[in-house]
């Protein structure tokens, strides 16, 4: 995949750089954009991102501060990294016709993140290809909501046709999609304690479909979202994780597979509004897999300024705060101490983000996270260590972005 990765950037270059007379610009539209022109006639539009940042997980680092649970963090100390390099390539065969394509590289791998076809009419929309559940947010944020990471982060291949109603002013939609199946990722940069997600599309074996259907209205300053997905479970795939690594699950279910529980679906809503130049935003979710319940919210507030002495540059400040929440239906559910992805949890964000320029940001960003990890006194005197019902892992963020 690397080779092939590289062999499409360097064909790029050598079409920006070695072929001046296929380039064209569109001065109609936007006298800086560049176009370029393939033997076919099709056009490609090149762009891209690249993120360089400062993490700090708080709490001391090295072998001798290690315990039960600080042993469990990846990297405490602070660092730098390139977070992505990203290269975005789309495809116009018309006005209303194109292909993207999304390259991301980083330090462990060259991948395609997502690749789509897109049709627009003036009344409907059509998407076919691998991207994000539609109904996902565009954050402001580098970190994600803990309901981002946890149902509308991970990629899925879908269909998804949309239809607007002009004289409503709303818009209805169904899709048709490859089930995306459980796993686990991170709440924001720190890569010790994961949780349960609907995680990227992979190839598995008793692969299921999810259907869903959603609806937006718009009655300014407000935005009214909803949605419901519903399908099976994988029967290996996503029943397994649910045996192996939830406690008491399985004495939810008998263990025959004829039997077993592969119910899934999932459910939620979204504010949006804008009052004042501030913008609020609310989000629910709930989810079912299984026995095991998930629900959660987040509420942020928003507002953008200009500065007086730098006029064209913007500074922005956000506020979130978010919970996320797992049950067993049926039975009381407890945290596991061990298993970091059995934690409610609440996550606080406070950011703020200033425009160098048009296509540069500095954003600094801090992440209060509050984990009930369910430990108890008794179990720690037992076990003859310290006391640990939360971590002290708080992120301090601070990222370069650049667009081109």
């Amino acid at each position: 995949m690397k080779k092939i990765l590289f062999l499409i950037t360097v064909f790029i270059l050598n079409s920006l750089f070695g072929q001046k007379n296929e380039i064209k610009t569109e001065k109609k539209e936007n006298p800086k954009k560049i176009n370029i022109t393939i033997p076919s006639g099709v056009k490609v539009e090149v762009s891209g991102e690249v993120e360089m940042e400062f993490i700090n997980v708080e709490g001391p680092g090295g072998a001798q501060n290690q315990d039960e649970l600080t042993q469990k963090v990846n990297i405490r100390s602070p660092h730098t990294r390139i977070d992505k390099a990203v290269l975005n390539l789309k495809l116009l065969y018309s006005k209303k016709t194109s292909y993207k394509l999304n390259l991301r590289f980083n330090d462990e791998k060259a991948y395609a993140d997502k690749n789509y076809f897109l049709h627009k009419q003036s009344n409907f929309k059509l998407e076919i290809g691998k991207n994000k559940p539609k109904i996902a947010a565009k954050r402001k944020t580098e970190g994600y909501p803990l309901l981002g990471t946890a149902f509308w982060r991970g990629r899925e291949y879908h269909a998804d046709f949309e239809y607007f109603l002009k004289n409503f002013n709303l818009k209805l939609a169904t899709s048709i999609a490859l089930k995306r199946p459980l796993g686990y990722d991170n709440i924001a940069e720190d890569k010790s304690f994961k949780i349960l997600v609907y995680d990227d599309y992979s190839k598995v074996d008793g692969q299921t479909i999810e259907y869903g259907i959603r609806g937006t209205c718009s009655i300014k300053p407000i935005n009214l979202s909803g949605w419901y997905y519903t399908g099976k479970l994988m029967d290996d795939t996503d029943w397994g994780l649910l045996h192996s690594d939830f406690i008491s699950y399985s004495e939810l279910d008998n263990n025959s597979n004829s039997n077993i529980n592969i119910n899934h679906y999932w459910y939620g809503g979204r504010v949006d509004a804008l009052f004042f130049g501030t913008s609020i935003r609310a989000e629910h979710i709930k989810s079912i897999d299984g026995f095991l319940s998930r629900n959660g919210f987040y509420t942020e507030l928003r507002k953008d300024f200009s500065l007086p002495i730098l006029p064209k540059n913007t500074i922005s400040f956000l506020a979130r705060y978010g919970e996320l929440k797992l049950n067993l239906e049926g039975k009381s559910f407890y945290p596991d101490l061990e298993n970091a992805h059995t934690w409610d949890r609440q996550l606080t964000t406070l950011a703020t983000a200033y425009s160098l320029n048009k296509n540069s940001k500095i954003k600094i960003e801090y992440y209060i996270i509050n984990e009930e990890t369910g430990d108890t006194v008794e179990f720690a005197e037992l076990e003859n260590r310290t006391y640990q019902p939360s971590t002290k892992d708080n992120h301090l963020l601070i990222q370069l972005e650049f667009t081109f």
